[in-house]
């Protein structure tokens, strides 16, 4: 509850919009109870032919003969208490004078009352009886009609602050998202992100749009209508309430159970769009593996999870509004009973309790009567109500602790400016698991010197990508560092860093958007030349003009679906180029393309990654080409390093990597330990098992 209080207090930031909302909600409860308290003068026209004139001069006559006779009552019994000599007798008579008193003093009331509304009634409403039921008629249809509107700014305002609300959270929570760690973001899956930040807010707003809605218009008019049947006989109407304790506890009952439930069902429906996303998103994986019937099994079980829970849902919101629904016509039944034992009987108790100073008149009953159905309106309507907040308190649990998560990868508060030159890099001692227990980079250090490219080559999974993603600081190490000009890359600001240091990868990372957009995406600055300049260096402007129909205005479609592979990585690249970094990363940058493009992109790379520290992930031997220093890993460690030549001479993985072609390396690690003779480990060679002492060869180099 502690999250949705805090949703509520986002909503209290706008103040004006609350106040004119609450006072709209005692607008419509003011002139709801001002209808129904039209039924009594409705009542003595219609059945009595009387106007407003000649129903208040009855009033004020009829409250003065009865303030008259019961004085003179209480006058003989105060004589009689006197001359009585019994006690007991004495007593009764005593009894008889404080009921005979309550009496005067209820007429001495609903005298001042009459006397109050003489005037106004006499000045302002007709004289005949016909002519005060048309009065009286357009006073309900104007009485309506200002309600209306009183309505309708309500529900307009409470709207506004259910979406505002929603607007800020969403900003936050996508915000917050933008700055979490890649490894926090992935944790649960891109559904149940996409669940929390825009289904999950929508029941925050909902249920605050009911709370400051439904929940405080419904329960005013209520009020109104239970106020003005407390001013009729409020002991009558304590009677009527004696079924309410019983409702209030099935009610805390229905709401517990829901809360639980619902809880559940959001998890359920996250899980849903989460294998929703997924499926569609590796489509091409599904239907090439004919894996459509195991995915349709697989969304249908989750679906009907979903229907189970919602089903529960919709039976425990319906057992609510039943029981909403038994307490109002309950309430109204009572009142009938009790109050037509009064009138009927012309009684002033009920079981030996008094339950009115003078007998009530079928008018007075009557609006009574419509007073406890009025109340009962609001109940009907606030049957959902239960539900709807219930939601968006689960809801507010789900959103509020990912809005708190801070992200441990921030700028220092005083950062180290970031040099002018292309810095040299290093890896000192770096040690990182994903998950604990599990390493999977061990002690890795390695030094790269300004202006220097080097390619990095091992089996998959051997930590080749998650080395390099410490530069940008996508993620932070266990322990140890990684550096730029010496200095740990988080002393300098996330901006600089990553301004610095630009990375294209295997996996296209392109927006649905135009080609000159993804080009320049990171650099709003970049002209309509330089965005051609950079696609031109990348290989990418001859299939942009001649083979889209748009040119540099095509769009690409969902993560450039509407291209192809190696279309793809060219726009990558031609990104980078345009960022024109001072270290950049290539992990299998030209993975994708065919052997003509990638000639000439080389040919291009040959010149960009001059005066620039480059660093390469690569299976292909033509990449090899532009480094001038290789370095081998291995089941997390770093086997060697050197140039190509050093390498062949000393370094038995990256022989054996040579002579099969690095497209089959992803299959070497295993087939090297145990093909490998023993012997090897004891030769002249040096030890490629364990991590060498490098820094003195990489300085040299």
């Amino acid at each position: 509850m502690k999250n949705m209080i805090r949703a509520l207090r986002m909503a209290l930031r706008y103040r004006w919009s609350l106040i004119i909302a609450l006072l709209s909600s005692v607008g419509v409860a003011v002139m709801w109870g001002a209808n129904i308290g039209a039924v009594a003068p409705f009542i003595k026209v219609i059945f009595e032919n009387q106007s407003l004139h000649q129903w208040i001069d009855a009033k004020i006559e009829t409250d003065q003969q009865s303030i008259e006779r019961t004085t003179e009552l209480a006058a003989t019994i105060e004589i009689r208490i006197v001359n009585e000599p019994v006690e007991s007798e004495k007593q009764l008579l005593r009894y008889d004078l404080v009921q005979i008193t309550d009496q005067t003093k209820a007429y001495s009331y609903s005298l001042w009352m009459s006397q109050f509304a003489e005037p106004y009634i006499k000045k302002y409403t007709p004289t005949t009886a016909y002519q005060t039921l048309i009065f009286l008629i357009c006073f309900v249809i104007m009485g309506t009609f200002v309600r209306g509107l009183f309505l309708v700014v309500n529900m307009y305002l409470v709207a506004r602050l259910g979406q505002r609300t929603v607007l800020d959270m969403q900003n936050q929570f996508f915000q917050n998202t933008l700055h979490m760690e890649l490894s926090e973001i992935g944790k649960n899956g891109t559904g149940d992100l996409i669940s929390r930040i825009r289904g999950e807010t929508g029941a925050i707003g909902m249920a605050i749009t009911t709370l400051l809605g439904k929940t405080i218009r419904e329960p005013l008019k209520m009020v109104a209508c239970l106020t003005g049947a407390a001013l009729l006989n409020w002991r009558l109407l304590l009677f009527s309430l004696l079924v309410c304790p019983i409702a209030a506890v099935l009610m805390v009952f229905l709401a517990r159970s829901m809360k639980q439930l619902n809880k559940r069902a959001v998890e359920e429906s996250a899980r849903l769009l989460n294998r929703l996303f997924q499926s569609i998103t590796y489509i091409k994986a599904v239907k090439s593996f004919n894996m459509e019937s195991h995915e349709l099994k697989r969304f249908q079980t989750i679906a009907s999870d979903v229907y189970r829970k919602s089903m529960r849902m919709s039976m425990l919101g319906a057992l609510s509004r039943l029981n909403n629904e038994l307490l109002g016509v309950s309430i109204i039944c009572i009142g009938i009973l009790g109050g037509g034992y009064l009138v009927l009987n012309r009684e002033q108790s009920i079981f030996g309790i008094q339950m009115c100073e003078t007998p009530m008149e079928v008018s007075t009953m009557m609006t009574f009567f419509a007073f406890l159905v009025a109340s009962a309106d609001p109940l009907r309507k606030m049957g959902d109500v239960y539900t709807l907040i219930q939601g968006g308190i689960v809801a507010a649990d789900r959103v509020f602790p990912l809005l708190d998560k801070k992200s441990s990868i921030i700028s220092p508060t005083n950062p180290v400016p970031m040099g002018v030159n292309p810095p040299s890099v290093t890896f000192e001692g770096l040690s990182f698991a994903y998950v604990k227990g599990t390493p999977v980079l061990q002690n890795i250090n390695i030094e790269i010197p300004a202006g220097k490219s080097v390619a990095i080559v091992g089996a998959n999974g051997c930590g080749k990508s998650t080395l390099v993603n410490f530069l940008p600081r996508f993620f932070d190490p266990d322990s140890g560092c990684a550096k730029l000009d010496g200095v740990d890359v988080r002393n300098y600001s996330l901006r600089d860093l990553r301004q610095t240091v630009g990375l294209v990868t295997q996996q296209s990372m392109l927006f649905d958007d135009t080609i000159a957009n993804n080009i320049a995406y990171g650099l709003e600055s970049a002209t309509r030349e330089q965005i051609i300049d950079a696609a031109k260096q990348a290989s990418a402007h001859d299939f942009i003009v001649e083979q889209l129909e748009n040119g540099y205005e095509s769009s690409i479609g969902e993560h450039g679906g509407k291209l192809s592979g190696g279309q793809r990585q060219r726009l990558e690249l031609a990104r980078a180029i345009l960022k024109n970094p001072k270290v950049l990363i290539l992990d299998e940058a030209t993975s994708q393309i065919d052997p003509t493009s990638e000639q000439l992109i080389h040919q291009t790379l040959r010149q960009f990654i001059k005066n620039r520290t480059v660093i390469m992930i690569t299976h292909r031997m033509s990449t090899l080409e532009l480094a001038d220093m290789v370095v081998v890993m291995d089941a997390g460690i770093v086997v060697d390093f050197g140039t190509h030549e050093e390498l062949m001479d000393r370094c038995d993985k990256y022989r054996a990597m040579r002579e099969i072609g690095f497209n089959e390396v992803a299959d070497l690690s295993e087939s090297l330990a145990t093909e490998l003779p023993a012997a090897e480990s004891n030769s002249s060679r040096p030890n490629t098992t364990a991590t060498p002492d490098l820094t003195g060869i990489i300085r040299a180099a």
